[in-house]
């Protein structure tokens, strides 16, 4: 399964919502929380603990990834979803 417990201690502004992130990859929020879950998105959350979301740099990481990503590399993530969640 993804590394939902991977989360990182970052700056407000460093944040953006699933909302957020969502818009900014062209995605829906629930693809958002899959890639996620996935470990593709990294959670953020501030110091005090009193915001969260993921963090932008993971975000724009996905952006670039999406852009560059042959038919190949696309193909192997899907595949790895599937072995992922069946293991």
């Amino acid at each position: 399964m993804g590394r939902v417990e991977d989360v990182a201690e970052v700056a407000a502004t460093a944040l953006l919502t699933e909302e957020q992130a969502a818009q900014r990859l062209g995605l829906s929020a629930n693809r958002v929380r899959w890639l996620t879950v996935n470990g593709h998105l990294r959670r953020g959350v501030t110091p005090d603990r009193g915001v969260g979301g993921v963090t932008q740099e993971s975000v724009e990481r996905e952006r670039v990834w999406r852009s560059d990503a042959t038919a190949l590399q696309r193909l192997r993530r899907g595949l790895s979803y599937a072995f992922t969640w069946l293991a």
